[in-house]
């Protein structure tokens, strides 16, 4: 439940995609033998490209459609104001294809070393992935809000991500699914290389969103940044190449801690941020208040 107690409405675009989900569950409950082509099975993905995209929607045990159900539901209330459908639409297709394609290749790249030939033939699916990556969207439009859980404990959006997919993951090895553990952290990764890099602000030029908040190492607790945050800044430097070379003063700046891999688009990231708050305010028919508002007690 968002800050006031306020739950926004159940968007169209939700509704068509939970229907997508209980309709490929249908088809795969009554008609088991199309499992084989729905899931990603990587020693059949060619010529059988589409499972590419529907791995990321199949789902084979009724519990776990209704737990997807609900994630889908609720996130999407949250990401879906602020980016609005359209790239809300793009996100989805983009996290689902990037980790099916990520899940893919690391399939071969392990048979390749083992020559493990099953492990070509094991149904990857699940929408645990694309799950992985709305959570990544929720700490991008709220990361300064908290949550409020079992009417008194505070918690900090920042680390949604993580805490969730730890907890999935320790759920997975117990109930021994680890198959659905890779769609959960390439999901997650590939949502966040998006939104860091690529996606363009709704209504501007600006691309990404290069404020410190958003760095990977913000869905971390603070002792692992650095750590994290070389790792994250390589990755950062190969897909910014496309953009112009930084100058000398900006590439000095570059190695200096705490500075942004993306240099001067933090401001413009910033402002994105801040027109999105807005925008979500607006949807949602609230006054959204940052963390350490809420901690005081006051109101804006």
């Amino acid at each position: 439940m968002l800050p006031g107690g306020h739950v926004p409405k159940i968007t169209r675009l939700s509704k068509a995609l939970s229907i997508l989900l209980v309709i490929i569950f249908a088809v795969n409950y009554f008609i088991p033998g199309t499992s084989g082509y729905l899931a990603l099975v990587p020693g059949r993905t060619l010529p059988c490209v589409w499972n590419l995209v529907t791995a990321g929607f199949l789902t084979t045990n009724v519990l776990k459609l209704v737990a997807e159900l609900l994630a889908l539901i609720l996130l999407a209330r949250l990401v879906e104001p602020v980016y609005g459908s359209k790239e809300f639409l793009k996100f989805i297709f983009i996290v689902d294809l990037a980790t099916c394609l990520s899940v893919f290749m690391s399939v071969y790249i392990t048979y390749a070393a083992t020559k493990y030939g099953d492990l070509l033939y094991i149904k990857f699916h699940g929408f645990h992935g694309i799950a992985a990556g709305l959570l990544v969207a929720v700490k991008q439009v709220m990361q300064d809000q908290e949550m409020t859980l079992f009417g008194s404990f505070k918690f900090s959006i920042r680390y949604l991500p993580t805490v969730v997919i730890l907890i999935s993951t320790a759920v997975a090895i117990a109930l021994q699914d680890a198959y659905s553990i890779p769609f959960m952290y390439f999901g997650s990764y590939s949502a966040w290389l998006y939104l860091r890099f690529f996606q363009y602000q709704q209504d501007s030029e600006v691309q990404g969103d290069a404020s410190d908040a958003f760095k990977f190492s913000g869905c971390f607790p603070p002792f692992l940044a650095v750590v994290i945050d070389p790792i994250a800044a390589v990755f950062g430097f190969i897909f910014r190449l496309k953009h112009a070379p930084p100058s000398a003063e900006a590439q000095s700046q570059l190695l200096k801690p705490g500075t942004s891999m993306l240099g001067s688009d933090a401001s413009d990231a910033n402002r994105r941020r801040e027109r999105g708050a807005k925008a979500l305010e607006e949807r949602l028919g609230m006054k959204m208040q940052p963390k350490e508002d809420i901690e005081n007690g006051v109101e804006k």
